[in-house]
């Protein structure tokens, strides 16, 4: 048994060597598909150990633990009054009404009455803001105002917010977006003087807001051009005298808080402003692809002050 076992193996060599002198067959690639062999994981599901959170906060109370109520509230900041509470209203022709007449002697009552009121508001006012003082007012006022209509001459808006209330500042930049304004101050006619001053409060009583009424009567310069740089309100070398009843207010909580400019009082007997002349359009002639448009000679008509 032991013989052909061992030729066997001796012709082992012979047949690798011959195997391997044999031409390589090329053979198309085989295809590698990976076969998944673990079984995703899919997390088990829990049923809630509490069905209600009533239940679960009984549960709590009963453990010693006291959950707090969650409000749903959200913080606001109110940095102005919505408008002008208490407005002054500006006596008949600037009260020039002699005060021996009927119609004065109503108005010097009604004016003490006004002037009660106004010194119970500076009292507030004061505790709030220990150095307001009725007669340095006017001089700040007056710069505040000017400053702020600078501002519109290089569109400084970032600034403007820190003179004007949000509730003047869209008065103040309406429709000026694509037109252009020179204005300027020139001097004061009369110092300014406080008319009115307010206190009240928003929201709860500790929310104070202090509105300060100042009369000006100064002389400006304004002019309004349009986008393509045509004059449509005013002129730039023509002063006008103004008489205003400019509104000043201040959050008296914020310690941080600022005088800024509020709004304005027009008196139902102030003259009618100049109205604003408009540029249109105007269609032009068909001409036909071989023609030229000629412009008519004459003399361009320039608008005059009212």
């Amino acid at each position: 048994m032991a013989a052909p076992v061992t030729r066997g193996l001796s012709c082992l060599p012979r047949v690798l060597g011959w195997w391997s002198r044999q031409p390589v067959l090329v053979t198309q690639s085989t295809a590698v598909v990976p076969v998944r062999t673990k079984k995703r994981f899919t997390p088990p599901t829990y049923q809630p150990k509490y069905k209600s959170e009533k239940e679960f906060v009984e549960h709590a109370r009963k453990a010693g633990l006291v959950i707090p109520h969650e409000r749903l509230e959200r913080p606001i900041h109110l940095a102005c009054t919505a408008g002008i509470f208490d407005a002054y209203v500006p006596p008949e022709g600037d009260a020039r009404i002699s005060s021996l007449s009927k119609e004065g002697l109503a108005q010097r009552a009604e004016r003490l009455k006004k002037n009660v009121a106004s010194q119970l508001s500076i009292r507030k006012i004061r505790e709030s803001d220990p150095n307001f003082k009725i007669k340095d007012f006017p001089e700040k006022a007056k710069d505040i105002f000017i400053e702020a209509h600078l501002c519109l001459n290089n569109s400084d808006h970032d600034r403007l917010h820190t003179l004007v209330t949000e509730n003047c500042f869209p008065d103040m930049v309406w429709d000026i977006r694509y037109k252009t304004v020179r204005w300027s101050f020139v001097e004061s006619l009369e110092p300014p003087q406080v008319v009115q001053v307010r206190c009240s409060s928003l929201m709860n009583q500790g929310n104070i807001y202090g509105q300060v009424t100042v009369r000006m009567h100064t002389r400006q310069t304004l002019a309004i051009y349009d986008r393509f740089g045509r004059l449509m309100y005013g002129q730039e070398d023509v002063p006008r005298d103004v008489l205003e009843y400019v509104v000043f207010e201040k959050h008296l909580v914020d310690p941080y808080g600022s005088w800024r400019m509020h709004g304005k009082i027009i008196p139902p007997w102030a003259p009618p402003k100049q109205p604003i002349l408009k540029t249109v359009m105007i269609p032009g002639p068909q001409l036909k692809p071989w023609e030229e448009f000629e412009e008519p000679q004459g003399e361009v008509h320039k608008p005059q002050p009212a």
